[in-house]
């Protein structure tokens, strides 16, 4: 069994934030894990020696078969555990009142019961090293902004889930840490992240106030 640190990064397809992740965990030494969707998308990852595992944190049975390959290979162990894997729907934007139901489940099914789901998972093997779980969340989640209503609910109740776990994984010397980014230019998001900033620089707020 290796005696390397072994970190698992979610959504690690080529060009995102996770690719990065999982290329920095992996020149500073440790075991990488990359997950996606698509193989195809982390073969470069496998190309430079990490290992991957295909998972959809949206399917529980994509994720406890990941759970179980990684358990295998890893001794029962995983030192860390990067919840990065969400998604914007690909820039999708709508009011509150316009917002197309089965849409904002999917991204709170993605964003926010992905990530609970995941950690369920990886619970065991994450206790066994007393080990560190990082969630990604987003600025977006803490401010109102036109249009985004949807996606920012879905980041703040990201934020209150990283706290709870923060209080209960705490007796089991877990700790758990909560990720505010802002832009990354990634190969998805980088034009519609940038548009959606550029455009509203100063969005006004109800009653003149954030909050």
């Amino acid at each position: 069994m290796s005696t390397r640190q072994s970190a698992l990064v979610t959504g690690a397809s080529r060009g995102g934030l996770g690719d990065a992740l999982a290329q920095e965990l992996h020149a500073r030494g440790f075991r990488v894990f990359a997950t996606a969707r698509t193989l195809s998308k982390v073969q470069h990852l496998k190309d430079l020696g990490m290992e991957v595992v295909k998972m959809d944190v949206a399917d529980s049975t994509s994720i406890r078969n990941a759970a179980a390959q990684v358990a295998s290979l890893a001794g029962n162990r995983l030192d860390i555990l990067i919840n990065n894997a969400g998604t914007g729907l690909l820039g999708y934007q709508s009011t509150l009142l316009d917002a197309d139901i089965e849409t904002a489940r999917q991204l709170f099914n993605v964003n926010v019961f992905g990530v609970l789901d995941v950690t369920q998972a990886f619970g065991p093997l994450l206790i066994a090293s007393k080990g560190i779980i990082v969630n990604a969340g987003s600025v977006l989640g803490t401010v109102p902004m036109p249009f985004c209503g949807v996606y920012n609910a879905s980041k703040a109740a990201l934020d209150s889930l990283s706290k709870q776990m923060r209080i209960e994984l705490a007796p089991f010397d877990i700790r758990v840490i909560h990720v505010w980014h802002r832009r990354t230019c990634d190969s998805v998001r980088h034009f519609l992240l940038s548009a959606l900033f550029f455009a509203f620089p100063f969005f006004p707020c109800p009653g003149k106030r954030v909050g």
